[in-house]
């Protein structure tokens, strides 16, 4: 779990000020007990009935559910989430984007409150250009425009002094057998005094940043966290089908700890009776409360416009829920094709964005090859969901694509499907699977990428590549900005294997989808005629060889460099997660002719270290055992 400083951690949740012990305390233990919530389709069967973990898995599906669907996103308040893993600790941690403000939030849990409350720590990183940072301390507006200051967003779990910056407060969650109960509290005003003041350096020396006695940060806590607990709360009203049957706001003044500033804190608590109980008991109420609200009173002010009174969502847009409406329109299918290192991923990036702005959701499957890949093992099942994030769904195949796409559909909703398929893979064996399935999906478009430094040759060498080609309706030629690229040269090999495919030059994948397939996706497009269904070559008749290295230590940079030169063209890719003899951490390898790339491993370091190598007589080169040496 995330480990705060515990003089900010009493600060930001004291527990005693709508905290969900309180609430029970003051007269839900008076109301007859109802166990059937009907929780069994947002919580696993594991957790229903642990009461430690039930708070936290119930935060976690809420967010996710109620983000499926474009529309019902926007209309709710957020802009997309990116769910975390915490290893050995409970779920819930994520990144979330809101409507109301440019940065992001992170949501994080921390050791439970009392009764088996789920607690969660709020924080919010301002965009650099925001003017809320100046009311930030000095040491969290340096990091909010620091180059590196996204990346330790991104990744707030590993960057604990870094996250401590940007707290502003904390979100509770219980199911209980009475009910479902939130709560969110925070001071109006999280700030400090700087007692001996603070001297910066710049290019020009030292600077007094602030005086003696100044203040160092004076942030509007509570409105910020507003702008996070307001979708929150309308998504538990919306998932759980259901409005709140009591609500209550407190607020007293905060006996602040020496050198913050005096501020009053404020709390708010809904609550969703499982039984239907639409009554409080009297007597709960303490010297605190100034809003105490149940069904059949007017709405509160200044909350009588917030979506959280009503499960019922309007304007949710044309990506509303298409079978709560009885609309049943397919979405569209792409099947992304492209030999070893051309940019697809790059171009799925833009692709999302662009799709994304538009309020509409992609699901991204996945295809792999090798004896091992980037991600997580996959389980047991179709698919396995490896990254949701703003505007798509990511998932890798592991078995029957139609059960796959099915499941898919059922819990997601896409309107875009795009099959990224691994380098190596000849669609013409794809497509005679696709040709089944058409109940599921509209078939969109092959779209091929082609390196435009590297294509001529890779052309000339493998069958896959050139089936790639001929098979696509619509091929980019992409890194067009490489000093090698000999575009005439490239186009004409083209035309010669597919002569009616759209083709686009592009760099970095970036390029509009509505320039490929139009508005709406409603441009003709020229499809090639002569694909007959059947057994098409493969990798393996173009000799193509896969091979797993596994390390028990770091590596050698410079002699893995001189490996994969020395192979000349036999090594087509490389990739993997490596240690370096001079570098820190685990760095992510990859390699492709022309190109090199090491970053930084940001995931959990399991100290599974390995490389995959792709290429052509791997075994009588030896290459992976010169590397192990």
């Amino acid at each position: 779990m995330s480990s705060p400083s515990d003089k900010m951690l009493r600060l930001l949740c004291p527990g005693d000020l709508s905290s969900l012990d309180t609430l029970f305390l003051g007269g839900l233990e008076m109301i007859q007990k109802d166990p059937a919530w009907g929780l069994d389709t947002l919580l696993p069967p594991s957790v229903v009935n642990t009461p430690e973990l039930a708070g936290y898995e119930l935060a976690r599906a809420v967010l996710i559910r109620s983000t499926y669907i474009p529309g019902i996103r926007h209309r709710l308040g957020w802009r997309g989430i990116h769910e975390a893993i915490v290893p050995g600790g409970p779920p819930g941690s994520l990144t979330a984007k809101v409507n109301d403000l440019p940065g992001v939030f992170s949501f994080c849990p921390v050791e439970p409150g009392p009764g088996h409350t789920a607690r969660f720590l709020l924080s919010y990183y301002p965009a650099p250009e925001e003017a809320l940072v100046e009311k930030y301390s000095i040491e969290a507006g340096i990091s909010a425009l620091a180059p590196d200051y996204m990346e330790k967003v991104r990744n707030f779990i590993d960057h604990t002094e870094f996250s401590e910056l940007f707290h502003i407060g904390c979100v509770d969650c219980m199911k209980s057998d009475h009910g479902v109960f939130i709560s969110f509290q925070a001071l109006h005003r999280l700030g400090w005094i700087a007692e001996k003041g603070i001297v910066i350096e710049n290019e020009n020396g030292p600077f007094q940043a602030v005086a003696p006695g100044g203040i160092d940060q004076d942030l509007p806590a509570f409105d910020i966290g507003m702008a996070f607990f307001k979708p929150l709360a309308a998504s538990f009203s919306y998932t759980l089908g259901a409005a709140p049957s009591c609500f209550y706001s407190q607020t007293r003044k905060k006996e602040t700890a020496a050198g913050f500033l005096e501020t009053p804190e404020q709390g708010l608590t809904l609550g969703y009776f499982s039984n239907g109980e639409q009554r409080w008991m009297s007597g709960w109420e303490d010297a605190y409360t100034n809003i105490a609200w149940s069904p059949g009173d007017p709405f509160p002010h200044p909350f009588e416009n917030e979506l959280w009174w009503t499960p019922d969502l309007t304007g949710a847009g044309t990506s509303l829920d298409k079978k709560a409406v009885g609309v049943m329109t397919k979405p569209r299918f792409i099947l992304l094709t492209g030999f070893l290192g051309t940019g697809k991923t790059s171009f799925l990036d833009h692709f999302i964005q662009a799709q994304t702005a538009a309020n509409n959701f992609v699901a991204v499957i996945q295809n792999e090859i090798g004896e091992k890949g980037l991600d997580a093992a996959l389980l047991d099942q179709t698919y396995a969901v490896t990254q949701m994030d703003e505007g798509c769904v990511c998932c890798s195949l592991a078995g029957n694509l139609r059960a796959a796409l099915s499941d898919i559909l059922d819990r997601f909703s896409p309107d875009f499907i795009v099959l990224e398929t691994t380098g190596l893979a000849n669609p013409a064996n794809i497509l005679s699977e696709l040709q089944e399935l058409n109940d599921l999906f509209e078939f969109g478009s092959v779209t091929t990428l082609v390196d435009g430094s590297q294509g001529r040759r890779t052309l000339d060498r493998f069958e896959v590549a050139r089936d790639q080609v001929r098979l696509a309706d619509v091929i980019l030629v992409n890194k067009c900005d490489l000093p090698t690229v000999d575009l005439g040269g490239i186009e004409k090999q083209i035309r010669q294997l597919n002569p009616v495919a759209m083709v686009h030059q592009t760099v970095n994948g970036a390029i509009h989808p509505g320039v490929l397939y139009g508005v709406n996706f409603r441009s003709p497009l020229n499809r090639p005629l002569f694909f007959m269904p059947g057994t098409h070559a493969t990798h393996e008749d173009d000799q193509i060889e896969t091979r797993l290295v596994t390390f028990d230590h770091p590596v050698d940079e410079a002699g893995l460099n001189a490996v994969i030169q020395g192979a000349g063209e036999q090594i087509l890719r490389v990739k993997g997660i490596v240690r370096f003899n001079d570098r820190s951490g685990p760095m992510v390898f990859q390699y492709a002719p022309g190109t090199w790339r090491i970053t930084p491993f940001t995931g959990e370091d399991t100290k599974d270290y390995f490389l995959v190598f792709i290429g052509l007589n791997l075994e009588q080169h030896l290459i992976w055992k010169e590397v192990c040496a």
